[in-house]
């Protein structure tokens, strides 16, 4: 009996120890399963915001695009607006300058002044046109401005040639 209930106790513990073993074991298991949802989760919010970050990225460089062709045809509008001043200004210059080749004495020496005059103050607006085709951003503008003083100036001079063709 002794042996018997001995080896009840024994069958009694291996019972318990084979119920406990599983126990822990599910504690470990469903830790890990939990280890492994947070690690899910986590990789999930990661790849959302990569996502998130990646689609404004994709905008703003849209919006720069669109920024960048409606600046191209602003620059395009200027340079246009600019060439037909200082060709008003050539036609009206080649006139004077025909006018000037007809003058005599005094006259036409002012004449020839003042159209050297006009021949530089065109040579400075030719430079900036030329710059204009390939400056972009703050540095269109600046040149931009600089380059309408300069078509003001040109202006000036043929208005100028054509004052001291008139004292005849």
């Amino acid at each position: 009996m002794k042996r018997r209930r001995a080896m009840k106790s024994a069958s009694a513990l291996l019972v318990a120890a084979l119920f406990a073993c599983p126990l822990s074991a599910c504690d470990k298991g469903e830790e890990q399963a939990k280890a492994e949802e947070a690690r899910r989760e986590a990789q999930a919010k990661i790849a959302e915001a990569e996502r998130e970050a990646n689609e404004k990225k994709a905008e703003a460089e849209r919006e720069v695009a669109q920024a960048n062709a409606k600046a191209d045809v602003a620059r395009t509008e200027a340079r246009a607006a600019l060439q037909k001043d200082i060709a008003a200004a050539d036609r009206k210059a080649v006139d004077l300058k025909e006018r000037a080749a007809k003058a005599k004495g005094k006259v036409k020496l002012n004449a020839e002044a003042a159209s050297t005059e006009f021949d530089k103050r065109r040579t400075v607006v030719e430079q900036d046109l030329q710059q204009l085709n390939t400056a972009r951003g703050e540095a269109w503008d600046k040149l931009k401005l600089q380059t309408e003083r300069d078509v003001d100036s040109v202006e000036a001079a043929v208005e100028s040639f054509d004052r001291t063709l008139a004292g005849k």
